[in-house]
């Protein structure tokens, strides 16, 4: 028998592969750029015997050499550091439960050195870490 009738078209499905692959590529891209974007400078540290590794998250002051200063590796100078901490502090309410490491290069000057560490702790910050290095026993 022949059928007069059309039958019923199926309902359209989209396909979600191109949109799947424009999500990987964009993966990729992202990973490999965040991997580029990691900067440091490496800084001889004072060694120190009691020294403990610490983790989670924290704010670091760099004292280099030549007495520059850098906030979280970038270059600074003490009034900017000053903001930076009180606007750091302003976001907490008051008390600051964030920690600040301080880095001092043997060469800096201790007057440098004593100025940024009083500075932290007058903008309220509790926990002042100094960094060091341990160290090396044969």
């Amino acid at each position: 028998m022949i059928q007069l009738t059309d039958p019923v078209p199926k309902p359209a499905k989209p396909d979600i592969t191109p949109l799947l692959d424009v999500v990987f590529i964009l993966l990729i891209f992202f990973v490999v750029s965040s991997v580029f974007t990691v900067q440091g400078i490496k800084m001889d540290l004072p060694q120190a015997s009691t020294v403990t590794p610490i983790s989670g998250p924290s704010h670091r002051i760099r004292i280099m050499k030549d007495n520059t200063l850098r906030f979280d590796d970038q270059l600074i100078d003490m009034r900017e550091l000053s903001f930076k901490l009180k606007n750091i502090n302003t976001t907490r309410n008051g008390r600051s439960s964030a920690r600040i490491i301080l880095e001092c290069s043997p060469l800096a000057q201790v007057a440098v050195f004593i100025k940024t560490a009083d500075m932290v702790k007058t903008a309220g910050f509790e926990d002042l870490i100094i960094a060091t290095t341990r160290p090396w026993k044969p």
